[in-house]
């Protein structure tokens, strides 16, 4: 899903905008705040990772993280680590959670009748759900936008629990993944619920989108 901060109303990048629907204002653009964002990501992955291992740790005890062993003989300090134990769960958890996140959003899209178009945009180092071309209702976009972290999460948190190493540390990675990836959606959704009822957003492709509010 496409969103972002208002930054006027220059529309002259987007020739292929609509006309302006009856009873609503001229368009403002909106716009990711990318550098907040990533902080945001940021913040999000190591609060969630910190909770996570701590978590694990508890339910499964410190033999949960035998991936890395620390050695100490005499004044040496040895520490060495399994990375096969730890990247096939991270790259397994990675996959995961890139495409059923953008399937999620495609999937509540399709539930309220909009056509969806998968891709990936390298520029912006993101994949994406969308329904390029259509006007989106506020109130549909606020399910299409949370669907993935609230979808996940309930799936991922229970395996968290389960006794199998390798199920439950790979649960982890994608409650990290998907937490820290759900930043944008989360900030649409902040703006969505600031937007008056009734009001549509329109995204003309994956760098513009428009919201129109109700004028009366």
């Amino acid at each position: 899903m496409t969103t972002s901060e208002a930054s006027g109303s220059d529309l002259t990048r987007a020739p292929e905008l609509p006309p302006t629907p009856d009873g609503y204002a001229d368009p403002y653009e909106f716009r990711y705040p990318t550098v907040g964002l990533l902080v945001g990501s940021s913040v999000l992955g190591i609060v969630s990772s910190v909770a996570l291992v701590a978590l694990l740790t508890l339910v499964h005890g410190p033999e949960m993280f035998t991936f890395y062993e620390v050695t100490v003989d005499g004044e040496t300090t040895t520490f060495a680590m399994d990375l096969t134990a730890i990247a096939v769960p991270f790259l397994a958890a990675l996959v995961v959670t890139t495409v059923v996140h953008e399937l999620l959003h495609g999937v509540v899209f399709r539930f309220y009748g909009y056509d969806v178009t998968y891709g990936v945009a390298p520029s912006m180092g993101a994949f994406y759900a969308a329904a390029f071309g259509q006007f989106q209702r506020r109130a549909e976009l606020l399910r299409v936008g949370l669907a993935p972290l609230v979808g996940i999460t309930a799936v991922c948190f229970p395996l968290v629990f389960v006794p199998v190493p390798i199920v439950a540390l790979t649960a982890a990675f994608v409650l990290v993944l998907n937490t820290a990836g759900a930043i944008g959606d989360l900030y649409a959704t902040w703006r969505l619920r600031g937007l008056p009822e009734g009001a549509l957003l329109y995204d003309v492709d994956i760098r513009y989108s428009y919201v129109y509010e109700p004028s009366a």
